[in-house]
C-alpha cells in the first residue's frame, strides 16, 4: 500500500513539473570605443523536456518596461557551433532548448575625429532582474531571472 502511495505521488509531481526550466541568464556589454554607443547583450537558454501547449508572450523587466525580445530553438547546444533556428510559432511537441536574446542600447551623441578611446555610456540596465510571461496550457506563467552572471566587458577601438 506504501509503494502505490509513493507511485502515485511521484507520477502527480512529473505531471505538474511540466514548466519551463531556467539553464544559463548571462549579459556582455560592447564599448563603441570613439563613437560613444554602449550595448548590452542579454542571454537565456530554458529548456522543455515535455510536450506541452506553450508560448512565451513577453519579457518585462522589474521596473515594468516591456522588452523585445528573439527567440531560437538550439540543436546540439554542446557542440562547437550550434544551429539556432528562429521560432516563428509554437507547437505542442517542442522539446529541446530555446534561446531568448535581447539588447539595450546607448548612444550619446555623435563620434568625432580625435575622440578619446574607450568612452562608456550607460545602458538601460536589466542586471536587476526580468520577468518572462508565458502561457503553459492556457495558463499565465511567470518565471522570473534575478541575476544575470556577466561576461566579459569588450572595449572596442
Amino acid at each position: 500500500m506504501v509503494q502505490l502511495l509513493f507511485i502515485w505521488l511521484f507520477a502527480s509531481f512529473t505531471c505538474f513539473s511540466q514548466n519551463l526550466i531556467l539553464e544559463k541568464a548571462s549579459m556582455q556589454t560592447i564599448n563603441h570605443g570613439a563613437s560613444p554607443t554602449s550595448t548590452t547583450n542579454y542571454s537565456i537558454l530554458i529548456k522543455k523536456n515535455k510536450s506541452f501547449l506553450w508560448s512565451i508572450d513577453s519579457i518585462v523587466s522589474v521596473n515594468g518596461n516591456k522588452i523585445s525580445f528573439n527567440i531560437s530553438k538550439v540543436e546540439n547546444i554542446n557542440s562547437a557551433s550550434p544551429k539556432y533556428t528562429p521560432i516563428t510559432s509554437y507547437s505542442k511537441n517542442d522539446v529541446g532548448t530555446y534561446h531568448l536574446t535581447f539588447a539595450s542600447t546607448k548612444r550619446r551623441g555623435e563620434g568625432r575625429n580625435g575622440a578619446a578611446q574607450h568612452l562608456t555610456v550607460e545602458t538601460e540596465d536589466y542586471s536587476g532582474g526580468v520577468i518572462i510571461h508565458y502561457k503553459v496550457k492556457g495558463k499565465l506563467k511567470k518565471m522570473k531571472i534575478e541575476s544575470f552572471v556577466k561576461d566579459e566587458t569588450i572595449n572596442a577601438p
